[in-house]
Formats: structure tokens, sequence, C-alpha cells
């Protein structure tokens, strides 16, 4: 006989959303945490590119020594706290298998350095990872992440603007930032994933927040639109797409419907680039786009087990991409689909765990939105982070995006929210 535990009112704070006494209860504080500090200090210097800005600060390496002491911090705080360390099954575990592979696969690659250099920064992720699967362990901390990435991501949509105002351009029309985000494409995706957590985060506080967010977001869309990135994009009308789908209200379904419908069509109203959406078959960065498939599909059949090594792709591919393909003026060309990029640089061996490891995020974060007993604010910020994810997996479609850091940092805060809602529950069957 099963029994549903219904979460009590009192143990966590809720926003304007959630009605009646438990609007006026705290919840449980974590213990201060020097290395949840760091973390926040390490997503603003990626999201500020200051390394790129200015040079002389990147002397320092200010976000590999944020990083380390994060590291470190973590492991002596779960140490004193006596918790133990977390790691998550199965994406913790599939991400370390992956650090393992690329490690093997790095012997064998196609260019050595490139491999290390790849497998090195995996490392970085999977350490930062770890950190927030131990640091973020309460509802106040989760949010404040959200927070930080909110308004860390403010920084490279104003940027795109900025650039866009001033000339600064690529193909003539197409605006981008600086750093990672100096790639049209790669910006418009981290910009469209933000757009869902801007949402929940929104719907989760009180009126003179969601001024502020809502103004956030639109400066995320109009820096969208300026990147041109159709890819981006698409991302970003699926997300908004699957944030419609989501809603109880069918008024507020239908007045969503109508503003996404209104919106697409003020863009192609407004859309400047040579390339849009019609008879994509006689466009030329399409038929590149297939042509990085397949150069990456053949990488794969010939090194099915560990692949051309990590990151080494773009080395491969002129030797790899099909004759008829091959223009002779661009012969390194990134693969352009996340997944297929995974399978030829990684293998089987790497692919199967990095499958492994978005897929059961995504599945969690959908169970987390269903079970009665956990708390109203943290279901919605897994709605927002199982967004975010279904938005990278869009964009990753038609951009090689397998080793950025954001679909790491959306699992890991996923992770970190199921394991709050099961302490939750936990606690109150004791109390």
């Amino acid at each position: 006989m099963s029994r549903t535990i219904a979460a009590p009112a009192g143990r966590f704070r809720f926003g304007p959303a959630a009605a009646g006494p438990a609007a006026e209860t705290t919840e449980p504080q974590a213990p201060p945490s020097f290395a949840f500090k760091l973390l926040i200090l390490f997503l603003l210097i990626m999201y500020s590119s200051i390394g790129v800005l200015v040079p002389a600060v990147e002397a320092v390496r200010p976000a590999m020594t944020v990083a380390l002491g994060a590291v470190v911090l973590t492991l002596l705080e779960v140490t004193r706290r006596g918790a133990g360390f977390r790691m998550a099954w199965p994406e913790s575990g599939m991400l370390l298998v992956m650090l393992g592979v690329a490690v093997v696969a790095s012997f064998d690659a196609i260019y050595l350095r490139l491999a290390v250099d790849t497998t090195t920064n995996l490392a970085k992720i999977v350490l930062i990872y770890l950190v927030i699967e131990n640091t973020v362990i309460s509802p106040g901390r989760l949010r404040a992440i959200m927070l930080t990435m909110v308004a860390g991501g403010m920084i490279p949509a104003a940027g795109t603007i900025h650039h866009f105002l001033t000339g600064q351009l690529q193909e003539q029309v197409r605006a981008s930032w600086v750093g990672v985000f100096a790639n049209p494409n790669e910006d418009a995706y981290a910009l469209a994933i933000l757009v869902p957590v801007a949402g929940v985060l929104m719907m989760r506080s009180k009126w003179w927040l969601r001024i502020p967010l809502l103004g956030i977001m639109a400066v995320y869309l109009l820096a969208i639109f300026l990147t041109y990135s159709r890819g981006g994009l698409l991302g970003l009308v699926a997300v908004l797409g699957f944030f419609v789908w989501k809603q109880k209200s069918l008024l507020l379904k239908v007045v969503m419907i109508g503003g996404l419908a209104g919106g697409i069509l003020v863009m192609s109203l407004f859309w400047h680039r040579k390339d849009d959406f019609k008879d994509v078959s006689q466009d030329t960065t399409f038929n590149q786009r297939m042509a990085t498939f397949r150069a990456g599909m053949a990488m794969f059949t010939d090194n099915p087990l560990f692949g051309v090594g990590p990151g080494c792709s773009i080395v491969a591919y002129p030797l790899y991409v099909p004759k008829d393909a091959h223009c002779g003026c661009q012969d390194q060309l990134v693969i352009h689909n996340a997944f297929i990029q995974m399978l030829s640089e990684m293998g089987a061996l790497g692919f199967i765990p990095f499958m492994t490891f978005l897929g059961s995020a995504v599945l969690h974060a959908w169970r987390l939105q269903r079970v009665e007993a956990y708390p109203p604010d943290l279901k919605t910020y897994a709605m927002g982070l199982e967004l975010a994810l279904w938005g990278f997996l869009v964009c990753g479609m038609s951009g090689g995006f397998s080793w950025s850091w954001f679909p790491y940092i959306l699992v890991g805060l996923i992770v970190a929210t199921k394991q709050i809602c099961e302490s939750s529950v936990t606690q109150e069957t004791h109390v």
C-alpha cells in the first residue's frame, strides 16, 4: 500500500505564488560556505569574460584560481559537516566515466595537444560540477545560483547589443560578444537557455523583483535576435513552446501562444541576414553543416570506440569531409551537432555516458515536478532547469556545444535540486 507524503507548511519559504501561512515561514538555513561564495564568483567571471576584456587580469588566471579555491574549500567543508561527499547516480558517475574515456582517448588522438587541452577543460567542468552538487544544499542557495546566472547573462547580452550598435559585426549583420560568446551561435545558445531560468525565478518572486527579471528577459530576447543565429532562435522557440505547454491555465496558454506567434511574426519582418529559414537546401551554411555531420559519422565509423580524440574533430575534418563538400577555402570546420561531435571525438564509449548523463537529468527534473511532497518553489525551479536543458538539446542539434560549460552546470543544479527535495521529505518524516 503506497502513501503520499504531503510537504507540510512551515519548512520552506515560498514566493508570492504560494498562498497562506507557508508564505510567512522560513526555510532551513545552510551553514555559511566560502566554497559556495567562490562558486558564485566563478560563474560571474565566466559570464564576464574578464580575462578577454582585461588581458592583464588573465595573467593570474582568475577563473582557474577561483575554481581551485572552491574545490579545496568544498572538500574541507564536506569533511567538517561529516555529511559525506555527494555523488549522484547516474549523472555524477557518467560524468566521471566520460572523463576517464577522454583521458584514454587522448593517447590515440589525431592531435595529442588539442585532446589533452580538451580533456583538461573537461576535468575543470567535472570539478565545478562536484562543487555545485556539494555546496548547493538548500533552496536559498539554489535560487542564489540561478539568480547569479541570470544576472551574469546580462553581461554578454548587453555586450552583444553594444557590438550591434557600434557596428562590430560578423557577416555584416551578426552581433556577438567576446570569449566563449564570440561565436554568434554560441552566444545565442548561452542566452536562450537562461530565458526559462529567468522565467521561473520571476514566477517565484515578489513584484519588485519580477519587473527587473522581465526586463532582463527582454534584453536576452533582443540580444538573441541580433545574433541572427537560426539554431539559437529555434532553441528559444522550443524552450518557450515547452514553457507554454507546462502551464496549467488555459487562458495563460492562449495568451502565451499569441505572444509567441506575434514574436515570430515580428522577427520575420526584421530579419536582415541573407541566410534565413527558406529553401535551406540551397543554403551554403546549411550544406556545410550537413557536410560536418557526414564527416563526423565517418570519423566515428573509422574509430568506433574512442573516436578521433577529445576536441579533435576540427583537425580531422579535412581528412573526412566528403569530396563534393570540400570547398577548398575552409578546410577545418567544427562538427555542427553536439551529439555527432561526441560520437566522432569520443566514440561509443564516450557517447553512451554523455547521453545517459543528459537523459537521466531531464528525466529527474521532469519527475521532480510531479511529486506532491516536494515544495512548490523547488518544483518550479526544476521546471526551469529542465527547459534550459531542453534548450541545449535543441541548440545542440545544429551546434558543436558538447564541451561548453552550460549543460554540465544545468545538470549539476538539477542533481542538487533533487537532493534538496529528497532531504526535505526525509527531514519531515523524522519530525
